[in-house]
């Protein structure tokens, strides 16, 4: 059975999606790295279930706040909107820091505690199939054989690139997206304002070809210090959102009229 499941992961690996649906064979952009800096990247978040927006910054570990930022979301609803229900296919975008691991961009700063009925598919369907079980079992050492232990706190591996917050010398933010069923790069780059080429050149597709559960590096423009009047040297905001600053004080508003 093993060796039929390899012939067919070489030469029909859709077909595996039916044959196994559990076996998930996404690409994604890998980005190289040397050096221990990081960035804000951002991750397109797809509720699988109804949630809180505080159960969901919990479950990534980021401050509420920033959730409410990365999606324009009125600051001042903050104390009432964090425990408001969200429906399921919900989408959210969620900040996470983008640093260097072993040589690549990567985000190591998740963790998760196993839940009693837990296996790492469910896990990853927790996490919007932003990571698959075999990411997880890998960054974990996961023997799969064996049965996730209660209690037990393991590190969820989410994807993100920098790409030195540039695209083609514009200030940028990068959004890691799952493509979901009957989408094309020309309906995902017409939704975020970006090209099929653009988002092939990003992702270093050599056709305009994506299949479901895909992750894509999305170029989102972003606005910065350099370019606004804004005290925060190392500030980047990427449009259509906020940050605060100050100790909350000073709200630093990206839109099209402030991108350059």
């Amino acid at each position: 059975m093993q060796l039929l499941l390899l012939l067919l992961s070489l030469f029909f690996p859709n077909l595996l999606l039916f044959i196994h649906p559990s076996i998930t064979y996404a690409k994604s952009i890998i980005e190289p790295c040397s050096s221990s800096d990081s960035c804000t990247s951002l991750l397109s978040y797809l509720l699988p279930w109804d949630s809180k927006l505080s159960e969901i910054a919990s479950r990534f570990h980021v401050n509420i706040s920033d959730i409410f930022s990365a999606n324009s979301i009125d600051p001042t609803l903050l104390p009432s909107f964090g425990n408001q229900i969200l429906p399921t296919k919900s989408l959210l975008k969620v900040p996470i820091s983008c640093s260097c691991v072993n040589g690549i961009r990567q985000s190591m700063s998740t963790t998760y505690t196993v839940q009693a009925a837990d296996n790492l598919d469910s896990i990853s369907e927790g996490y919007g199939r932003l990571v698959s079980a075999e990411q997880i079992r890998s960054v974990n050492g996961i023997n799969g054989k064996e049965p996730l232990a209660s209690g037990e706190s393991i590190v969820v591996p989410l994807p993100c690139t920098c790409f030195n917050n540039s695209n083609h010398g514009v200030t940028t933010v990068y959004l890691s997206y799952v493509v979901e069923r009957g989408e094309s790069l020309s309906s995902i780059g017409d939704e975020y304002g970006t090209t099929v080429m653009d988002l092939m050149a990003v992702n270093g597709l050599g056709q305009p070809v994506i299949y479901p559960g895909d992750i894509l590096a999305i170029p989102i423009p972003a606005c910065s210090s350099a370019n606004l009047d804004w005290r925060n040297e190392d500030l980047i905001v990427s449009n259509g959102s906020y940050a605060l600053t100050g100790n909350n004080c000073v709200k630093c508003t990206c839109g099209p009229t402030h991108l350059k």
